[in-house]
């Protein structure tokens, strides 16, 4: 039971830091008469209703899914940076091969024209 006392003074911690930063934001923070959370959307853009209904540019899809897309590939490339070092030739082909597919993507992408924002 020792050993676990330390998790629950660090839990105990970590949700008063919370809960007195969310209080001290609460007092202090600014105060709006229009409640812009209220809103769909907070990004700046004037809204010409409160409905969040609305028709997006397609644009916003592929570029949105090609992000995600390559972030997940480039994540598996950490295992392999860190254990760099020790790497026999096979894990270090085993990642250029990978590294190659990734740029193969990425050049028939940007070839299509995927990743171009206006169209």
């Amino acid at each position: 039971m020792g050993e676990y006392i330390w998790i629950l003074i660090f839990l105990l911690i970590a949700i008063s830091v919370g809960l007195v930063i969310a209080f001290i934001n609460e007092i202090l923070g600014p105060r709006t008469k229009e409640r812009m959370e209220d809103y769909p959307y907070e990004c700046g853009v004037p809204l010409i209703d409160k409905e969040a209904r609305g028709v997006f540019k397609q644009g916003y899809y592929p570029i949105g899914l090609l992000l995600i897309l390559f972030d997940i590939e480039v994540a598996f490339l950490f295992p392999w940076a860190v254990i760099f070092k020790d790497l026999t030739l096979e894990g270090f082909i085993g990642g250029l091969i990978f590294l190659g597919i990734l740029t193969l993507g990425f050049l028939y992408e940007w070839k299509k024209g995927a990743l171009e924002w206006e169209k």
